[in-house]
């Protein structure tokens, strides 16, 4: 019960890093991947606040990643 707040920590190449690092890489990726969809398609140039857009995108991908893959 009192560990149900840990990060998850994952061993690579007997480093450890927190589940948190590769969700917001995830995200990060995903972000880009929707920015060229948005891109090609001429949705882009339509948006007010394109900085706050893409952040947003990335904060909602990098939560939905967390609960998918690291949530128990």
């Amino acid at each position: 019960m009192m560990l149900g707040g840990c990060d998850p920590i994952i061993d690579i190449g007997g480093a450890f890093f927190p589940g948190w690092i590769f969700a917001a890489i995830g995200g990060l990726v995903s972000m880009l991947l929707v920015r060229q969809i948005l891109h090609w398609t001429g949705i882009e140039q339509h948006l007010l606040f394109r900085g706050f857009a893409y952040l947003g995108v990335f904060i909602a991908i990098t939560v939905l990643l967390w609960y998918a893959f690291f949530l128990t």
